[in-house]
């Protein structure tokens, strides 16, 4: 193996011939001249010819590598969407958008306008719940969820649930009282039972249901105090029901043991008045306990008797039937 300082192309020695000597000494000096380091282009040297490109100097326009086709593209965000896109494109998709907008709210403007303006009695009556079949249709428009505030609902649902209540023990005592009439002939009990049942059902619907309703609906204490006043009658009422003596039309704990001692006994239909006895007591209990819950929120409410006759006058006066009345007998 040659020495480091051994010539290993031997002699002479390529690189120390005057004429290799002197050419690349004229070169040096030529680049080392020409070299201009404010130029447009630091890398490029009058007359030098490009570099040669390899894999070691790239080309600088080198065109982008195509992808493989099993390779997934990467997920472009929609803000993209919009890049490149002329200002003018934008700013219409904008305005149209913007009208949109605008058209959905004074839609909804308009629905608000139209439920603030329209009137309670627009709304269709929708009780007592009829088929639209039968030849009379609902005379009331009856919604908790709608009229009553969130805060009495349930008040006003136990109260609607306590007339239900006391509709069925009607309708079963006129069912004790058909039974009554053909094992023991009571005529008398019968027919009041029909009686009572269609007076007692349609009257305590509008005498102290309906008022309940509208006081907790329109905070009247005109009828609060009409409520009371009628309630307190349902539940005499009740206990009288509950007691119930022979003949006088509900079957109650007196009419039960009458029917105990009959000769001879009954105890299945004895045993049936006993059970509707003690139903009609139940009701009497429960319109007890609802009579104080109600006047509990009553007075927490802050109303009065005042309050309510006031009430009742501005209504009378307002009144256009009432008024047209005094106006005419002022004038005879």
């Amino acid at each position: 193996m040659a020495e480091p300082d051994e010539n290993p192309f031997g002699d002479p020695h390529p690189f120390q011939d005057p004429s290799v000597k002197e050419l690349t000494n004229n070169k040096v000096q030529s680049l080392i001249e020409d070299f201009n380091p404010f130029g447009k282009d630091q890398n490029v040297v009058n007359n030098a010819k490009p570099a040669v490109r390899g894999a070691t100097n790239p080309p600088l326009n080198s065109m982008p590598a195509v992808m493989s086709p099993t390779q997934e593209y990467p997920a472009t965000s929609q803000v993209t969407s919009t890049y490149g896109r002329n200002p003018g494109d934008v700013s219409a998709d904008l305005l149209a958008r913007k009208a949109e907008l605008d058209r959905r709210q004074a839609e909804l403007d308009r629905r608000e306008e139209e439920l603030r303006t329209a009137s309670i009695n627009v709304r269709q009556n929708n009780w007592p719940p009829l088929p639209k079949q039968c030849c009379y249709q609902p005379c009331f428009y009856l919604d908790i969820n709608v009229e009553i505030p969130p805060d009495f609902q349930h008040v006003v649902r136990q109260l609607y649930y306590i007339w239900l209540y006391h509709t069925g023990l009607l309708a079963s005592n006129v069912l004790i009282a058909t039974i009554l009439l053909f094992f023991k002939g009571a005529v008398g009990t019968f027919i009041s039972s029909i009686i009572y049942t269609a007076i007692l059902v349609p009257l305590s619907f509008l005498c102290w249901f309906r008022p309940g309703y509208k006081a907790f609906r329109d905070d009247s204490s005109f009828n609060f105090m009409l409520f009371f006043f009628v309630f307190c009658i349902q539940f005499v009422i009740s206990i009288v029901q509950a007691l119930g003596s022979d003949g006088s039309g509900y079957c109650g704990f007196f009419t039960a043991i009458a029917t105990f001692k009959t000769t001879p006994p009954s105890p299945f239909i004895g045993t049936l008045v006993l059970m509707l006895a003690i139903a009609f007591a139940i009701g009497a209990v429960m319109d007890f306990f609802l009579l104080t819950k109600i006047h509990r929120i009553y007075r927490s409410s802050g109303a009065s008797f005042a309050k309510a006759q006031e009430e009742f006058r501005s209504g009378v006066i307002s009144s256009g039937a009432v008024t047209n009345v005094i106006t005419s007998n002022i004038r005879f």
